[in-house]
């Protein structure tokens, strides 16, 4: 079981806009993973830039929980949302294979299918892809 809810855009710029106002928002790396709105999206990757535009060497961690086994746990739209706003600015991007296959297009069924998303991912611009799991 859980409990908690997850934040919206307009939260996490509330609380970023905090850690700006008191000299505090200094990271070095940022994480995400599950992500339900394009407005979250968006305040992250705003968030991002604040904290590059500070120290260009931020490590960004993206999981890009989307969904597993064929089923998608966010909107659809999220999957655009991933795919041309948020995986480009990772530094590291960890997608399952069924998220893997969702952001490349590419249908994984053996290794060289894998190695080819993978690398579809680098032509994004993003440095280090690791699939977490494949089937």
């Amino acid at each position: 079981s859980f409990t908690g809810r997850s934040l919206d855009g307009e939260e996490l710029s509330k609380l970023i806009q905090g850690l700006e106002s008191n000299e505090l928002l200094t990271h070095s790396h940022l994480l995400t993973g599950y992500m339900r709105s394009a407005t979250l999206a968006h305040s992250v990757a705003q968030t991002l830039g604040k904290l590059r535009k500070r120290n260009p060497d931020v490590i960004y961690v993206c999981d890009p929980v989307m969904g597993d086994n064929g089923q998608l746990y966010v909107p659809e739209e999220m999957v655009t949302c991933y795919r041309e706003q948020i995986a480009p600015l990772a530094s590291v991007l960890t997608p399952n294979q069924f998220e893997a296959e969702l952001l490349s297009g590419i249908n994984i069924i053996d290794l060289p299918s894998a190695l080819k998303a993978v690398d579809w991912l680098h032509d994004l611009g993003i440095p280090c892809v690791v699939i977490t799991s494949i089937s």
